[in-house]
């Protein structure tokens, strides 16, 4: 019916349309308060989302010799251990950090030990009350590498990831320091060494060419103004971040791209990410300004920039990938900056199994479930409050739908040259015929011939004892607005598998999920789609504790 035939009624449209402003705020703050109020998640701050997002992939490196001596009858004890810090770029555990950092092992075992030998001729000179200086140096080591024995001599190539666990690493690819001056490294000093784990947190490498003056930056690492005897040995792997920006670009003495950056920095800072406000690694912090009367003066900091760091990327013959971990924690955090604890718990804990040594996804599991014991998590909310909109919205569509009904059937119910007066009734409406309905369609091919009935009996896991009619097929998974079977744990995907029939044959479907989708009594073998039979027992995940049973 068009518009304009309800013209005639006017009056009654402007009465309908009355009634329903006199509904609205009785059935709208009934319906949005949710939506309302749990729509918006709590925003951490800037540096704070920042710290989070990028900290997992951030390392320490220990890099030098130490030895043990015997000599006139005593033993003396040499080491020459340096710190630095890098980043992780790819899963596979390929690690950017400054070849500086690692120059000692890069020059190798014999110069480490006379490293070690000068170090003990240092020792001697001083325990005798004799002058140190370059000549008497030579002429001690000269005497003692023949009368003193390295009984004990040890390489430190270490990377020592923030659970605590080390990792021996190899040097992949290596661009030699050059430059003169105090602590002066610059040019192309770039190293990316290699250790053996899988599915590592990663940090995305940016284009340094796009930098302008007056960028803010974030530097992370370890420096070893923050170690201190007064903090306890975990402390030591918590990595810092000071903020700043570019303050100018410059180039080396050798011709290279130089950043400097007045974000403060100190030696164990160097090889570590500077990070845009994306999140993306734009430089390697590598060394900085002079000393001015002997004094360190903060504020006039260098960095390598990643156009200079592609270069060896390319040469270790490796890419800047995500890892499988990087999206889950990204939305582990979403949730947990929202207050979705069970969420953001199952997601955190998806990442503990793709990649044990992840600290921080460790210390937000307890700390999700400490919110949610207490009352404060918020999960689902969300989705309910725009479920109440959905729901107000058609209930408006129904009242309107109702008005519009009326009006039509007084329209017809009226004589063609006389309306019914105030106190004559409406004439009596017949019922409408009710003839056979017939099916509408199904809009896909996965639901065609959904109909043909069955169903499926959770038997282990949190849904333990729930039946589910298959006459339209559906999906489980974690995330509710994508599946209509919602089973909350870590090992089940967003939208880990697909039930239903299609063409007379009852399926299961896993469209990829992480942790796979398996038949009972076939182990180890993950399905991709496979035709269900009578008693067959889908497992999801490879823990066996999630499971459902199919009965036709």
């Amino acid at each position: 019916m068009s518009l304009s035939s309800l013209l005639p009624c006017r009056g009654l449209r402007v009465w309908a349309s009355a009634r329903v402003l006199t509904l609205l705020p009785v059935v709208i703050p009934a319906l949005l308060p949710s939506a309302v109020a749990f729509a918006q998640p709590r925003p951490p701050t800037a540096t704070n989302k920042l710290f989070l997002h990028s900290k997992p992939a951030v390392v320490r490196i220990y890099a030098g010799f130490t030895g043990q001596w015997q000599w006139n009858g005593q033993t003396w004890r040499t080491g020459s251990v340096g710190s630095g810090s890098g980043f992780i770029l790819n899963p596979d555990g390929y690690i950017l950090t400054n070849a500086h950092v690692v120059s000692d092992i890069r020059d190798g075992d014999q110069a480490g030990k006379r490293s070690l030998l000068f170090q003990l001729a240092v020792q001697a000179l001083r325990a005798r009350g004799l002058a140190v200086n370059q000549a008497s140096v030579l002429q001690a080591a000269g005497v003692l590498n023949g009368q003193a024995s390295l009984v004990d001599f040890r390489r430190i190539n270490v990377v020592v990831l923030q659970s605590g666990r080390r990792f021996p690493f190899e040097i992949k690819s290596y661009g030699a320091p050059s430059g003169q001056g105090n602590d002066l490294a610059t040019g192309k000093d770039v190293a990316v060494l290699k250790i053996e784990i899988k599915n590592a947190p990663t940090l995305r490498v940016g284009n340094s060419d796009s930098v302008q003056v007056g960028d803010r930056i974030y530097v992370m690492g370890f420096p070893g103004a923050a170690d201190s005897s007064l903090l306890d040995q975990k402390s030591a792997l918590e990595p810092t971040i000071n903020d700043g920006s570019i303050s100018a670009k410059k180039t080396s003495a050798d011709g290279a791209p130089i950043l400097q950056t007045n974000t403060s920095a100190t030696h164990g800072n160097s090889g570590g990410p500077a990070i845009n406000e994306k999140g993306e690694v734009i430089g390697l912090l590598t060394f900085r300004g002079n000393t001015v009367n002997g004094q360190e003066i903060q504020g006039f900091n260098f960095l390598v920039p990643t156009s200079t760091a592609q270069e060896f990327i390319r040469q270790a013959g490796v890419d800047n990938r995500e890892s499988p971990v990087d999206r889950k924690w990204q939305e582990g955090l979403d949730a947990y900056w929202g207050e979705e604890y069970r969420n953001a718990q199952g997601d955190f804990q998806e990442v503990l199994a793709l990649y044990a040594d992840h600290s921080e996804a460790a210390r937000l599991v307890a700390d999700c479930k400490e919110h949610i014991a207490r009352g404060d998590d918020k999960s689902g909310l969300v989705v309910l409050g725009w479920v109440g909109a959905l729901g107000c919205g058609f209930l408006l569509l129904v009242v309107g739908g109702v008005i519009l009904l009326v009006v039509m059937n007084r329209r017809k119910a009226a004589p063609a040259k006389a309306r019914p007066g105030p106190s004559q009734p409406p004439p009596a409406q017949a019922p409408p015929s009710q003839g056979p309905k017939s099916a509408a369609p199904m809009k896909t091919e996965v639901f065609r011939g959904g109909m043909a009935g069955g169903r499926l009996i959770c038997t282990l896991g949190p849904l333990q004892g729930q039946e589910f009619s298959l006459h339209q097929g559906f999906y489980i998974g974690r995330d509710a607005s994508r599946a209509q079977v919602v089973v909350l744990d870590a090992q089940v995907s967003g939208q880990h598998v697909w039930v239903g029939a299609l063409a007379g044959r009852m399926l299961a479907r896993d469209p990829g999920s992480t942790n796979g989708t398996f038949l009972e009594g076939r182990p180890g073998e993950r399905i991709t789609e496979v035709e269900l039979k009578d008693g067959d027992v889908l497992v999801l995940g490879g823990a066996g504790t999630i499971k459902f049973m199919y009965k036709a």
